[in-house]
């Protein structure tokens, strides 16, 4: 990853006050522990990056300490042998496989005391406290990536499922098969294919052409309606038959069959109406991700909160 380092004023999701939070300093991953301590300790968000570099590899939050929660992180980086389990922190495993792959191209160029040749500094994070609830603060995460995407038109390296492309993933530590870098003649990892571009920040949300789709007309959820759906992955939406608002943002490689199976679990009494979009008839999950991430970033700039049901298990996040 060669390049010089960058002014975080060149760029807004680099910046002290991204999202108008208040960011700590850039702190590279092999600091001190002094140094590591300028994390704060209160829950909130975090975002990694290559030193030197003018992008994100990833952006998160966390219910715990932010401190805790990065010190966690970078304690699961610190073998350039053995890729990281998919637990406790999912995004080690991607963070990992383009850190190794990165020192393994970098030429060594500094020594220590003793001549010793030092590996180079990689990844640095920031974090901000947010005070809110699991949900604002997972809405606030989707409002952070959804202006990364519309400013630099495409996404982190390592959110939305996205993954190195000659690398495949570690199981859980329980299921114990580590991760690893794919043979010469495997085909690449999809996960590590293309983003999507981003989606036109157009219209209101619930209206025909939010964000720059053609949404089809709200109709009831119920199975009659369900068979009516066209085949394809894409994006949909829930709403309160009697309010209209949006209460959930989604996607699925199957729109047809997610509906009809919504329309058989919505046995609460509420009244939902939906309606739909289709992407394409097969979706990289990746893809899909971060349209849906799109939606609900725009729809979190424009309302400051989440739909009612779209996080309704966030505790810890």
């Amino acid at each position: 990853m060669p390049g010089d380092d960058i002014d975080p004023l060149d760029r807004d999701y680099l910046a002290y006050n991204w999202g108008g939070l208040p960011w700590s300093e850039w702190v590279p991953f092999n600091a001190d522990r002094q140094t590591f301590h300028e994390i704060p300790p209160e829950p909130g968000l975090f975002r990694i990056k290559p030193v030197g570099q003018d992008l994100l590899m990833y952006v998160g939050s966390t219910g715990r300490s932010l401190h805790t929660k990065l010190a966690g992180l970078r304690q699961a980086l610190r073998r350039a042998d053995l890729m990281p389990w998919a637990d406790p922190h999912p995004e080690a495993m991607a963070l990992w496989a383009w850190w190794v792959e990165w020192v393994a191209a970098a030429p060594a160029t500094a020594s220590d005391a003793d001549g010793e040749e030092l590996a180079p500094v990689m990844l640095e994070c920031s974090a901000t406290p947010v005070d809110a609830s699991a949900a604002g603060r997972r809405g606030m995460e989707s409002f952070l990536l959804y202006r990364y995407r519309q400013e630099r038109g495409d996404s982190p390296l390592c959110n939305f499922g996205r993954f190195h492309p000659r690398y495949r993933k570690s199981t859980t530590r329980q299921e114990g098969r580590r991760g690893e870098k794919l043979l010469e003649g495997q085909k690449d990892n999809p996960a590590g294919w293309p983003c999507m571009d981003p989606l036109e920040a157009a219209g209101m949300p619930g209206s025909p052409d939010w964000m720059g789709l053609e949404w089809t007309a709200w109709e009831p959820l119920d199975a009659k309606r369900g068979t009516n759906v066209a085949d394809g992955a894409g994006l949909y939406l829930l709403a309160d038959a009697g309010t209209q608002e949006i209460v959930y943002i989604g996607q699925a490689a199957d729109i047809k069959k997610r509906l009809l199976e919504l329309a058989e679990r919505s046995g609460d009494g509420r009244a939902l109406v939906f309606s739909y979009q289709v992407v394409g008839q097969s979706v990289l999950p990746h893809n899909l991700r971060e349209l849906a991430g799109d939606l609900l970033g725009n729809w979190f700039e424009q309302y400051r909160k989440v739909p009612e049901l779209q996080f309704p298990s966030s505790k810890g996040r």
